[in-house]
Order: structure tokens, then sequence, then C-alpha cells
């Protein structure tokens, strides 16, 4: 970036700085402090079904034999009344009968909260309060209901304390960022070192350090204190004997109750009695009659019975181990790291937006010459560039969850499941129509017009998915966001194609593919992680408000692009010459291979598998929405890596067919190992670990494949003897739209496959093996090769 060393270019940049840095910073104490809302709370919320465990297990057993009634139970009082004086979370114990009456209470007399869906299971939320709810059973049917309470207020005042330092920590290292690009830039300017994005790298870093150390400070603390409930709990049961000195021995099932309470708490590592250290029950039979040994691997809290009327020592002890803390914290720093990458894009696009801003008013004051018309078509790109990502971003940030939103809606409106794919369908369908009319209305009323058109057609549409509206109105807003896509699609491509100098207009494109994918990732990665903490409306509103945003500034800040009346002409002309042309290519036999074998069935898996199919599949699987947004990322990420090295291969070779036909097979390969998750036979099945290896890896390869395929195959057909006769640009305009049919065609194909066979990974598998021999029939020639390229070996 060009630091300008004026004292109010210099203000500039430490604005830009400030303002770019602290969003990033703050972004990531937003998400870290819902991270810590949730899983403190979590610790807070199990440690309180622990504690109700005790009372339901002992109600429950008088209840078993089924005739008697729960009003009559006996010794309610001291099962739960040492629970609530010993714990202050502990507001109140009730008990419920099967009509929601209070029937018994200790502490604080609380109603039953009603039940939700979502959230922890058990758990049930109000304004005041939490309840752990659990249910109680005799052996035919359920009886009542067990509530244990505990104030909203104490459950989450210790993550705001905590997290209070990182907000000023954050501004800190925001400024310090700005004032440190100000003062060094003009001696950094010019260096081969990125100095810039190294700089925000290791602010952004220092931040998360902090940040995962706090994570540390306060899953340790929860979990220590769900330990020290869980131990306090058992002291409960066995302290009478103690107190009134009985020999242990002759109290029999003591180990049964160890055993029952460590079952359930399956979070529990080890829970023990020792008496003079040497252990006399244990939940691992092979430490009784050896000295208590603590273990280092865990949190351990013991606490010491003590009785004037014993000698002995007697001593409760229960572990948990540090894996629980160790497997959140890891979880979140996943998360952080996804962050990290969405927050590297959307920085780099708003540094070179400042950029720009302080080069335009050089360029105003500057004059004339070649020198003045370069640095026009550099201002007005730089100023462009963030439309197409942002509009992409915004889409992008439903993505994670927009498939699970659209099958809830179809068949709370009484359609069937499958119905669900009708919305994709609609959105890429009239993507698809649009493109004509809108390069029409860019000719005749310029790329500025249409850019805010479509940026508020796009917003409004996603905007409307915020209400609660009937699934057919649903589809129609996917269709509106679809037209507005698709209009401010060919606006951003007419305008760089009219603003580029006539050597740069494949660097001008370039914004396009790199806008595309950075705002695929950021989108995905930060929707998947807002949408926990501020619901599916809220996500669709903030698209909403940024299209608008986005709207006023391609108003107020893209420069105008010069009209080019003489190319205008009528929709219906266009249409002619575009059937004209779609005549010539569908009766090429190559033109047909190519794109029925190769293209179609690339951008059906796009549309099919990787935007609607995967987010039902993980979310069936269990999958958090965060790790359903950065597994798609993971096929962005694939797109990105091959299409570098595969354009390189191709430029230098020129052998299209041999990277279409790897292309093939690798994205039948990839579809074939995400779908093993849903083969009975797949090894490691219950941990999650190896189906999420297969997920990944099946992902990333398809991801890569479609980067072997979506440059390579455009320049195959530019290349052929088709586009000899009837024009490059119109062979591949004529192939871009016919493409388009796998778009639409993806999501109707698996939501019919899914309606028939099931919604099972297996569907993923078999069309991989499709895909598959899609690409082996590639090989097969027919005819004498028309194609230049088809010259050179195949493999």
């Amino acid at each position: 970036m060009t630091i300008v060393q004026r004292p109010a270019g210099r203000f500039v940049d430490a604005l830009t700085m400030l303002v770019v840095c602290g969003l990033s910073l703050l972004l990531l104490v937003y998400v870290a402090y819902g991270e810590a809302q949730r899983h403190f709370l979590q610790f807070q919320l199990e440690k309180l079904q622990s504690q109700g465990r005790v009372v339901q297990s002992a109600i429950e057993r008088y209840l078993r034999p089924g005739s008697l009634p729960l009003r009559q139970f006996v010794g309610f009082s001291n099962l739960a009344e040492p629970i609530v004086d010993s714990d202050p979370a502990v507001a109140g114990i009730n008990v419920f009968d099967e009509r929601d009456r209070l029937v018994f209470s200790a502490g604080k007399k609380l109603r039953l909260l009603p039940a939700e869906d979502g959230g922890i299971k058990g758990v049930r939320e109000g304004s005041e309060y939490f309840q752990a709810v659990l249910p109680l059973r005799n052996r035919f049917e359920s009886v009542g209901s067990l509530a244990i309470s505990m104030p909203r207020k104490l459950a989450l005042e210790r993550v705001d304390r905590a997290f209070e330092p990182l907000l000023t920590l954050a501004g800190g290292l925001s400024v310090a960022f700005a004032l440190f690009v100000t003062a060094a830039g003009p001696r950094l300017a010019g260096r081969r070192l990125p100095w810039l994005q190294i700089a925000y790298a290791m602010t952004f870093l220092v931040m998360t350090g902090f940040v995962v150390g706090t994570l540390v400070s306060l899953y340790s603390e929860g979990a220590q204190a769900k330990v020290k409930a869980l131990a306090d709990t058992l002291v409960q049961r066995i302290g009478d004997i103690v107190h009134y000195d009985i020999d242990f021995a002759e109290i029999s099932g003591l180990d049964r109750t160890f055993a029952e309470y460590r079952k359930l708490n399956p979070e529990m590592s080890a829970a023990g009695l020792s008496i003079d250290g040497v252990v006399a029950i244990h939940t691992d039979p092979n430490a009784i009659g050896r000295p208590w040994v603590g273990d280092r691997r865990s949190y351990e809290y013991s606490f010491d019975i003590v009785s004037p009327a014993s000698q002995r020592k007697v001593t409760v002890a229960v572990a948990l181990p540090f894996d629980i803390v160790y497997r959140q914290v890891l979880r979140s720093v996943k998360n952080f790291a996804a962050l990290f990458v969405a927050s590297a894009f959307l920085a780099g696009i708003f540094l070179q937006l400042a950029s720009s801003l302080q080069r335009s008013v050089a360029v105003r004051r500057n004059a004339a010459g070649g020198k003045a018309r370069r640095s026009e078509e550099d201002l007005a790109l730089g100023f462009v560039k963030p439309v197409f990502f942002v509009a992409v971003f915004m889409e992008h940030l439903t993505y994670a969850f927009l498939p699970q939103f659209m099958h809830q809606a179809a068949t709370a409106s009484g359609y069937s499941p499958a119905a669900a794919s009708v919305p994709f369908m609609a959105y890429y369908l009239v993507f698809a129509l649009s493109l004509i009319p809108a390069g029409h209305f860019v000719q005749r009323y310029g790329t500025r017009p249409l850019m805010c058109g479509g940026l508020l057609l796009s917003g409004g549409g996603l905007a409307l998915l915020a209400l609660p509206l009937d699934f057919s109105v649903l589809v129609l807003a996917r269709a509106l966001s679809g037209i507005g896509q698709g209009v401010l699609f060919i606006s951003i491509q007419s305008y760089i194609l009219t603003m580029a100098l006539p050597g740069r207009k494949t660097q001008g494109a370039a914004i396009i593919v790199w806008g595309f994918q950075g705002g695929m990732i950021s989108g995905m990665a930060i929707g998947s992680l807002l949408v926990s903490y501020i619901t599916p409306s809220g996500v669709f509103s903030l698209a909403g408000l940024i299209a608008l945003a986005m709207a006023a500034y391609s108003a107020g800040l893209v420069p105008p692009a010069p009209r080019q009346e003489e190319v205008l002409g009528r929709v219906g002309a266009s249409l002619r010459r575009l059937g004209h042309d779609l005549t010539q290519v569908l009766r090429d036999v190559e033109f047909l291979r190519t794109m029925l074998l190769v293209g179609v069935p690339a951008k059906a898996v796009m549309t099919g598998i990787v935007i609607f199919a995967l987010p039902l599949l993980l979310a069936d699987l269990g999958f958090a929405q965060e790790d359903i947004g950065q597994i798609l990322m993971v096929y962005a990420f694939g797109v990105l890596l091959a299409s570098t090295f595969v354009s390189r291969l191709v430029d230098r070779t020129g052998n299209t067919d041999s990277v279409l036909f790897r292309g093939s097979v690798l994205s039948g390969i990839g579809l074939v190992l995400a779908g093993a998750v849903g083969w009975d036979a797949t090894p490691g099945e219950g941990d999650g670990v190896v189906e999420t290896i297969l997920l990944v890896a099946g992902v990333f390869v398809v991801g890569a494949a479609h980067g072997f395929i979506n440059a390579p195959v455009v320049t195959r057909i530019a290349d052929s003897e088709l586009a000899a006769r009837i024009g490059a640009g119109a062979a591949t305009a004529a192939y871009r739209f016919l493409e388009r049919i796998g778009h639409v065609a993806g999501p109707v194909l698996v939501g019919q496959l899914f309606l028939l066979f099931g919604q099972s990974a297996i569907v993923v598998a078999w069309i991989g093996l499709a895909v598959l021999v899609f690409g082996l029939l590639f090989l097969v020639r027919p005819a004498p090769s028309t194609v230049a390229t088809q010259r050179r070996p195949l493999l």
C-alpha cells in the first residue's frame, strides 16, 4: 500500500487502519465472547444436571414399581436442601407432577419454564433463570419432572467480567497498529516483504493469544466448579456414615453407588473414597487397597469428611480429565483460524479501498496523458473491487445453514422435503435468464445504476427471508436474489471491460475470480459463526443491511463508466444472436461431449452437492453450524489452489483434455470419499474422527477437481474448430450459458434422489461414481479430433 506522507494523508491512513483493524479484532472478541458464553454456560448447566441426577435417581428408585404416587415420596428435603445450601448457583430445586403442578421444592419455588426447540438438551431458558429439567419415570411412563434452576445473571456475569479487559486490549492494539503503519509506512514502502500484511497478522495473533488465554481460564474454572459440585454431591450421600462413625465394611452396595454415580456422569474419569490414605472404594477396581494417587491429567477435587465421633480420615475425590477443557479450547481456536482467514480477505479489500481513496485525490490534482489514463483505470478498478467481493460475501453468509432453513420451511408449509431444492433451482434459473437482459440494460443505462439495482434486489431477497413467510414466498425471495446477483455480475463485468486498458483486460477479469472465491470463503466462515449467536433471521437482516450500504457506496464512490452507444441493440436481437449461436454449437459433437460429460456435471456437483446437499447431511450427522461453514470453506480453498497450478500447466502444455479428464476423475473420487461416511462399514463409527477426515478430504478433492475444470474447459471451447468457425466469443458465451443447466439441475436432481433413496451420504457416493463414468466416457472419441489441443497425448 502506498503511504502518503502529507499530514492529511497520514491522518487518513491512521484512521483507515484503526477502523479496519478495530473491526477485525472486535469481530474476534465478539465471536470469542459467544463461544465463551456458550461453553462456560454449558459447564454450568451440565453441573446443574449432574446435581439434579442425584435427586432424580433417588426418586425414580421409589417410583420404579409403578404403583406408588409421586406425592408420597419421603426424603426430598434431605436430598435437595444440602445441594441448594452448598452451591450459591442453585436457586431452587422443584418437582412437578405430570400436569406441571408443584409437588416438592427446596430453595425458591419457581414455575416450570416452557420447553423450546434447540439449545442444550434438557435445559430450558427464561428471562431470569436457566432450568435443567430431568424427567421422573416409573416402569411404565413419565409421572413428572425435576427442575433445578440457576439465575441467568449469575451464569453469565463471570464471562462479562473476563471479557471487559479484552475490549480495552482490542482498542489498544488497533491504535498501535494504526500508529505503526502511519509512522513506519514511509520507511517501509517499496520493500519486498509484505510488511503491512505481516503487521496485521501479528496484531491479530497477539489478540488471539489473549483471547485463548481467557477462554482457557474460563473453561478451567467451569470444569473445576463442575468437579467440585460432583464431589460435594457425593459427600452429601455418604456424610452420615462418617458422622455416625459407621464402619464402611458394614454398608453394602457403596461400590455400586460410586459406579452408578459415574454412569450418571460419564464425563468423570474417576471417583473414589479413601480411609486414612488407602483407597477403599473406587470406580477403577485395580486402585482399591492402594494409596491414593492423584492424576496429573485431570482436575481433581477431594473433600475430607470430618466428624468428632470418628478418628478416621475419610476423603472423597472426583476427577475430571483436562481433555474436556482442551477440546473446547481447540474448537474455539479452529473457529478463530477460520475467522482470521475471513478477516484477512476483508481487511485486504478495505486496505486497497483506502489506497484508492488516497490516490483519487492525486488523480484529481494531476493532469493528463497516458499516466493519467492509467491512474484513472487503477482508481476505478480499486473502487469496484469491494462491490463484487461484498456482493458474493453477503450471499454466502447464508450458505452454511440455508438448505436446513429451506428444508424446515418446506416441511412446515406442508410440502415434501424434496421441495427444499426448489429455492436453489429458482435462484440459479433466474440468475441465468437475467444475464442477457442485464447486458442490454447495461448498454442502455450504464453500469452504475445496475450495480445499485442488483445490490438492492439481492439484499432485498435475503432480507425477506428474515420474515415469517410461506414457503412459496421464500422461493420468490430467492428468485429475487438470483436476479439481483445476475444483474450485478453483468454490470461488474461490463464495468471492468470498459474501464480496463486494452493490455490489462485479464488483470481486470481477475477481480471477478478473486472476488468470488474470497467472498465465498469469508462469507461462509463469518456467517456460520454468527448464526449461532444472532439466529438465521439476524444473518438475513445483516445481509440486507450490507447490501443497502454497498448500494449507497456504489452510487456515491464508484466512478461512472462511459456509455458504449455504438453497441446498443434490443433484447430481441441479443436473444436471436444467442439462438443462432446455440443452433451452431448444439450441432457440434465435441462441444456437446465437453459440456455434457465435464462442464455440466461439475456445475451440478457444485450446486447440488456442495451448496445444497452437504449442509443437510452434515447437520444430520450432528456437525455444528460453524463446522459446516468451515468444511464448505475447504471446497473454495481447493478451487483456489488448483486453479493457480492448473492455469500455468495449461498455458505451458496446451493439453486441456488431460486436465479435464483428471478433474472429472478427481471429482468422482472426492464425492465417493465424502459419501463414504454414510456407509455402514466405515471404520471408527462413533468417535466421528474418521468421518470428519473423510468429509474434509472429499470436499477438498472436489474443490481441487473443479479447479482443474473451471478455466481449462473454457480454454478448450475457445481453441476448438467450432470457435474458429463462429468466433471464440460466441462459442464461449454459448457454453457459459448452457453450462448453467448444471447449476439449475443440480439441486433438483439431488433433492429427488434424496426423496427416492433417503437423505443419506450414500447418494453422494453414487453420484461420484456417475461422475467417474462421465470422465471415462470423455476419453472416448467418436470422431476425428475437432479440437486443436487433442493432437497432444492424453496422459
